[in-house]
């Protein structure tokens, strides 16, 4: 269930409100204090990769002996 977050205008307090998908979020809560004059606050949202993400491979370690160039020096002999 998602968690809308609304502000109220008379006494200027945020909370959370949980309300159904399909329920109508633009319907005034009250807020903590008893008051109906309240706005849903829009927020951005972070989204993030979870642990079974994978990583971002590293670069490749060079050549050991190698000069650095395309090839990791293996051509410069």
């Amino acid at each position: 269930m998602p968690a809308y977050e609304y502000r109220c205008r008379v006494c200027d307090a945020s909370f959370e409100v949980r309300r159904g998908i399909h329920a109508d979020t633009t319907a005034p809560a009250l807020c903590p204090a008893g008051h109906q004059e309240t706005s849903r606050v829009f927020s951005a949202v972070a989204v993030s990769r979870g642990a079974s993400a994978p990583a971002m491979a590293s670069a490749p370690a060079p050549a050991s002996g190698g000069g650095g160039a395309c090839c990791g020096g293996g051509c410069c002999g």
